[in-house]
């Protein structure tokens, strides 16, 4: 059974490569549905503004040219912002929990504030 909890830094290599592809796919998506605020909330040294410069001018990208093209130029300011969120993991890189409950747990508790 996959160990839980882990920090992103605690992640071996594959681990951490599972972690930023399903991170990027999870950020390109709330990026050109519903905006990043949440993000925005929890980012406190520039990555997101950093990715976004980056993805707002590849917009003509399909969603999964945009993921694989960030991955490789942004990846720093992703592996910055996970760390930064304090997103735990699995022994896999799968986020504990889930980043789409993740996500919904920030933004009920930033509707709260």
């Amino acid at each position: 059974m996959p160990e839980n909890n882990l920090s992103f830094d605690q992640l071996n290599d594959q681990a951490k490569n599972n972690a930023v592809t399903d991170f990027g796919r999870f950020y390109v998506k709330h990026l050109r549905t519903d905006g990043l605020d949440v993000f925005a909330q929890l980012d406190h040294s520039g990555y997101i503004a950093d990715i976004n410069e980056y993805m707002m001018e590849n917009t003509a990208l399909h969603s999964d040219e945009l993921l694989s093209s960030v991955i490789r130029q942004r990846r720093g300011n992703l592996e910055g912002l996970i760390q930064q969120m304090g997103l735990q993991f699995n022994d896999e890189g799968k986020a504990q929990p889930e980043l789409e409950q993740w996500y919904l747990n920030e933004k009920s508790a930033t509707a709260v504030q």
